[in-house]
Parts: C-alpha cells; sequence; structure tokens
C-alpha cells in the first residue's frame, strides 16, 4: 500500500509494510518509526538545535497561553472556510513545526468549532529534539524529522499547510499542496514584539506590511491580531529566541531585556490565507 511519503534517500514512492508498519522503497530502503514515536528519514546535514534550557524556555511561554488568542483566530478563519465548511475530513501539514505547539492547540479549538470534522495532522522539522517533545507531549499527529528543503512528501498530499511565524520560501509548500487546498501562513506584524525590539534597533520604525506572495498562490483572505500581554524578563528572553533576529542581541542587550518587566508587550501577527491558482 502507498503511502504520501517519498523516500528521502532516492525520492521513490514509499510503501507501508502490513505486517512491520514501517515505510519501503523500490529500491530496499526501510525506515521504521521509532519507540519515540516519529519518523527519522535522513538529512543531509545537522541542524543547529536549541540548547534544553532554550527548549525548555519556549515551551514555557508557548504553554503560559499568551498565543492562545492567535490559535483560536486561526481555527475560526479555517473553520469558516468554504472549501471546509462542508468538510467531514482534513488532512493538515504545520511547516516547521518545534514542538508541536499549535498542532496541539489547533486541534483542540477545531474539535469544539467542528466535532464533525476528522483532524489529520503531520508536523515536520528539521530540529530532532523539538519532535522529541512534540510526540512526548501528544502522540496523536504524524511527526517527521527531514530536512526541510526537499520535503519527503508526494506531491498534492495535504488539504491544509500552516505556516507560523516562518517565512513562506520556495515551492515546497505549494508542491505538497492539493489543488484548491488552502496553505494559512501567520507572518509577525510591523508591531510584533515591539518593545522588546527596541532594546535591538535603537532607530525603530514601522514599516508597513507588504504582501510578497509567490505567483503560485492566489491570496483568499487576510486579517490582522494585534494584542497586549503581560511577560516577565525571562519570557521576552525565550519569545526573542523564537524570532529571525535574536542573533542581533548581544549579551548586554539580553542582560537589559531579562532584567525588564513588559506589562504591555505588543504581539501582532498577519494571517494570510492563500490558495493554489
Amino acid at each position: 500500500m502507498n503511502s504520501i511519503y517519498l523516500c528521502p534517500v532516492c525520492q521513490s514512492p514509499l510503501m507501508v509494510h502490513q505486517e512491520s508498519k514501517g515505510l519501503h522503497c523500490e529500491n530496499k530502503h526501510h525506515f521504521d518509526i521509532n519507540e519515540q514515536g516519529y519518523w527519522l528519514f535522513s538529512q543531509p546535514k545537522k541542524p543547529k538545535a536549541d540548547s534544553r534550557a532554550v527548549m525548555r524556555a519556549k515551551r514555557y511561554v508557548l504553554e503560559s497561553g499568551i498565543y492562545v488568542p492567535l490559535a483560536q483566530s486561526m481555527a475560526k478563519v479555517i473553520a469558516e472556510l468554504p472549501q471546509i465548511a462542508n468538510a467531514e475530513a482534513l488532512s493538515q501539514l504545520d511547516f516547521d513545526c518545534g514542538d508541536g505547539y499549535f498542532l496541539r492547540t489547533l486541534k483542540g479549538i477545531l474539535a469544539q468549532l467542528k466535532p464533525e470534522l476528522t483532524l489529520t495532522q503531520t508536523g515536520i522539522c528539521e530540529a530532532e529534539n523539538a519532535i522529541f517533545a512534540a510526540a512526548k507531549a501528544e502522540a496523536g499527529p504524524t511527526y517527521i524529522v527531514s530536512t526541510l528543503k526537499r520535503l519527503p512528501i508526494a506531491d498534492e498530499s495535504f488539504d491544509l499547510v500552516t505556516l507560523i511565524d516562518k517565512p513562506l520560501k520556495g515551492k515546497e509548500l505549494t508542491r505538497v499542496l492539493k489543488q484548491e487546498g488552502i496553505l494559512l501562513q501567520v507572518a509577525a506584524g510591523p508591531r510584533h514584539l515591539w518593545q522588546i525590539r527596541e532594546f535591538i534597533y535603537p532607530d525603530l520604525s514601522e514599516k508597513p506590511l507588504s504582501e510578497n506572495l509567490p505567483k503560485e498562490l492566489e491570496l483568499l483572505h487576510s486579517e490582522r491580531l494585534s494584542l497586549t500581554a503581560s511577560v516577565s524578563g525571562e519570557q521576552a528572553i525565550a519569545l526573542l529566541e523564537m524570532t529571525p533576529y535574536a542573533w542581533r542581541a548581544n549579551d548586554k542587550m539580553r542582560h537589559q531585556i531579562q532584567h525588564t518587566q513588559f506589562d504591555r508587550l505588543e504581539i501582532d501577527f498577519v494571517i494570510n490565507v492563500m490558495t493554489r491558482k
């Protein structure tokens, strides 16, 4: 029986072995789910992994509920889409899923909004320590450790692809998206974590939103979510580590951020809903 996966060694279709439930291709490359509950596909290089302390800090911040309003907005947008309104089943891929927080949270909220919907989830990430934490937190989704540059997934495999606080690059996400499928991207808005960024950029100024979408995608809906949260300096450092500009913060800046209480930290996201043209 064929699966939706491609062999990460030779890119041939992977088939399910009926007895072992492992995956194998015609060139005799074989993969088994490991005892921790996730698939470990080969990688051309070992990505930089977060330390355990950073992983714990990120997990603490996410589980504190700061991003629950974002997950609620995402779930509401998904539930109200015409393509999904009458669907009985939905397959989702969360690209660069980290420890699976948004997979878990979205699943719970969608179960309340659309209890009749059967949601099948897959999370993929290069960092094995993050996937290990995701599989340990919830065994429901399929978790895969793999390179992200070339996904080990067949064309047109998913109804919904989510990309949360990551740049939309290349054509891989479009490739694995079904015709009339939905790509939901959450991008940082102009004022996201503004009070933290002020420590890093002395001449910080607000830049207008830009919609630089790939030509293969059509924008169906866009909305902005802006709110404030009270966070400690420790939480602020963890939030900083989740951004692409964390490397710009030197030791002095980090010390200042860590010893600041942020009573009204701005959380600013843009939710874009796209489909294949």
